[in-house]
């Protein structure tokens, strides 16, 4: 038996599959991973490499497929499509599982002609381009693109509420909810670190409260807005620490120089220890304006972090505002600096025992018995 991991990028596979590959390979599959390995990545050529090899080294077929991160590039997706059908006409694959927007939908077409065959296709959405507010164009391109493709789906995956229900009604497929890619919660409890390295790493006062966001440096994620909040908070007591990388870090990191407060606001970069940071911090902040369902959200709340996000879909699934912390509208910058003070001015216990509580229903043996399920389904 054959079954194909497919995603836009490496990082998407490392992130979010990599249980997904044990459980297909304990039930018999031989498997591949199909991703672009060398580009659009948030990982650097270096990591996506070392990923790649130890793929191959743990008996995993790789693909390296150059797929393309615009719409607008017709030739590169074209090219996408010729190459998985060379694959799928070379080799019997039984289980197609694809994800991400684009390749989700390239993949899906190079799939057709083999589902005469037994080949069964798989989607996981991370969270539907079409959400309760977005864009107009959204709805015109992705939801007609999407309610098409559902067509030559046999199972859709959807992470958050709204998906699931809003899928259930438009879409002509098998729509199964699942809660999230799951995080080992018992792992991360029991992950053991030293606060006071990451203070001296960064050069952090020990009377200094830390603000945590752990993201993409994309218009997306709209840390403007945090930064805004943060300074509009003016705490001296406490400064904000943001871990990723991305596009608008040139940008992000401009601003803070020109409002002077590049000793209260620290670009931390890519990381390897997330945990650790989150475990070093005093709450977790996160104004993205659309997700899926969160890890880093997810990730935070295991670690007992209170929590001052965005009042959006996914977001929405894991919180509860007024007990795990505060949410407030994407762009309300007055809300979260209004946030800010309420949790470094209030006890937390109870905050964090609540966050603690709730996240148990996101561990991934929850997310893997239905994983497991639906591959035996399929097969």
């Amino acid at each position: 038996m054959r079954a194909m991991l497919f995603a836009s990028v490496a990082s998407m596979i490392d992130l979010f599959n990599r249980d997904n590959i044990d459980i297909l390979t304990d039930l018999g599959y031989e498997v591949t991973v199909c991703a672009n390995f060398k580009e659009g990545s948030v990982y650097s050529k270096e990591q996506a490499k070392a990923f790649k090899e130890e793929l191959i080294s743990n008996g995993i077929n790789v693909i390296d497929v150059p797929v393309p991160r615009s719409a607008s590039d017709i030739l590169g997706m074209v090219n996408t499509v010729r190459i998985l059908r060379d694959e799928f006409m070379k080799n019997d694959y039984d289980i197609l599982h694809c994800q991400s927007p684009i390749g989700g939908v390239l993949a899906r077409i190079a799939a057709m002609p083999f589902r005469k065959n037994g080949l069964k296709v798989l989607y996981f959405a991370h969270g539907f381009h079409f959400y309760t507010g977005a864009p107009t164009a959204n709805w015109l391109i992705y939801y007609n693109i999407e309610k098409l493709c559902a067509k030559i789906t046999d199972v859709i995956l959807t992470l958050n509420k709204e998906d699931y229900l809003r899928a259930r009604k438009f879409f002509d497929s098998d729509i199964r909810y699942i809660p999230g890619a799951g995080i080992d919660v018992e792992e991360i409890y029991n992950t053991i670190c030293n606060p006071m390295d990451m203070r001296e790493e960064f050069g952090i006062d020990e009377d200094k409260k830390i603000l945590l966001s752990v993201c993409e440096l994309s218009e997306r994620k709209n840390c403007l807005t945090m930064i805004k909040a943060f300074l509009a908070a003016d705490r001296d007591d406490a400064v904000l620490v943001l871990c990723g990388i991305g596009e608008q870090m040139d940008m992000l990191k401009e601003y803070v120089k020109n409002n002077d407060a590049e000793d209260r606001i620290i670009f931390a970069g890519f990381r390897n220890d997330i945990i650790k940071m989150f475990k070093s911090s005093d709450m977790f902040i996160f104004t993205s304006k659309q997700e899926g369902l969160p890890v880093a959200l997810m990730q935070a709340m295991a670690c007992g972090l209170p929590v001052l996000c965005s009042d959006i879909r996914g977001n929405s699934d894991l919180m509860k505002d007024g007990y795990g912390g505060y949410m407030y509208a994407p762009y309300d910058v007055d809300g979260f600096a209004e946030g800010i003070n309420k949790i470094l001015d209030s006890d937390t216990s109870r905050t964090s025992a609540f966050n603690l509580k709730r996240i148990k229903k996101y561990d991934i043996s929850a997310v893997n018995t239905v994983m497991e399920n639906i591959y035996k389904e399929l097969s």
